[in-house]
């Protein structure tokens, strides 16, 4: 990390959680409840990614997920609460929890370890919460829901084919000679000569933000300045010093998607 201490900046996502108990922990926003070892348990969610040992969050502090861009905090023993990672001011990664604040060093936000809430500006929202679960193995799990237990409807006469899923973006929205970022997928389409689309990753190289725009010819990051090529995704200027990584994308007719 530099002097900047920028961690990675990205989109913003809020993700509504509830809260349960022993067994299952939620991560809870800051309207939502927590969950605590004891007490009556609750259907362990399906699926999900393991992120590391609940035995690693220290009491009074929490544990940053880098690659996951999650923060799990503790604020009380054996109360767990998790928030995402990407700060709300402009979209860096935070750096650590320390203090009792989660802290990013980007432009010295910091967010409250109990529910998320702004500690010290510049940021203005609070950090969205996410849900995780505490497998018997003592695992924090990340995502994961219940089993449905509703049984579908019995068809009544045919069924109607299924409409067709749109794409990321249609092949209209991209200018020739330019591109558009999209933010929540992270990815960035250019387009640099009529019917040739290009996908690259909207993280800048630099210092990890969402890079901001296509114009002139460059895909741009405000963050530090840094501009990558629309055709290669090549630095065109620092301070970055390696190329945007290439997304694979899929053209159907007119609509483009992630591959």
């Amino acid at each position: 990390m530099d002097g900047n201490g920028c961690g990675g900046c990205l989109s913003r996502r809020t993700v509504v959680v509830g809260s349960v108990a022993v067994g299952t922990v939620a991560l809870a926003g800051v309207a939502a409840g927590c969950a605590r070892y004891g007490g009556e348990s609750a259907p362990a969610p399906a699926g999900g990614e393991v992120l590391g040992k609940a035995a690693d969050v220290p009491v009074g502090g929490g544990t940053v997920f880098r690659e996951q861009k999650i923060v799990v905090t503790q604020p009380t023993a054996g109360e767990f609460k998790g928030f995402s990672a990407v700060c709300t001011h402009q979209g860096c990664i935070v750096a650590d929890v320390t203090g009792g604040t989660i802290n990013c060093t980007c432009h010295g936000s910091s967010f409250e370890v109990a529910d998320g809430a702004v500690a010290g500006g510049p940021a203005s929202s609070p950090l969205p919460a996410e849900q995780v679960s505490v497998n018997a193995a003592g695992d924090l799990v990340r995502g994961g829901s219940a089993p449905a237990t509703t049984t579908p409807e019995e068809p009544t006469g045919e069924l109607a084919p299924p409409a067709p899923a749109a794409g990321l973006a249609s092949t209209a929205d991209i200018p020739v000679g330019g591109g558009k970022v999209f933010g929540d997928e992270q990815v960035v389409i250019t387009q640099p000569k009529p019917g040739e689309f290009v996908g690259f990753s909207a993280v800048c190289t630099h210092q990890g933000c969402v890079v901001a725009n296509v114009s002139n010819g460059t895909i741009n990051c405000t963050c530090h300045g840094s501009k990558f090529r629309v055709e290669d995704g090549g630095v065109a200027n620092g301070p970055a010093r390696d190329p945007l990584p290439t997304r694979a994308l899929t053209v159907d007719g007119d609509q483009i998607s992630l591959a």
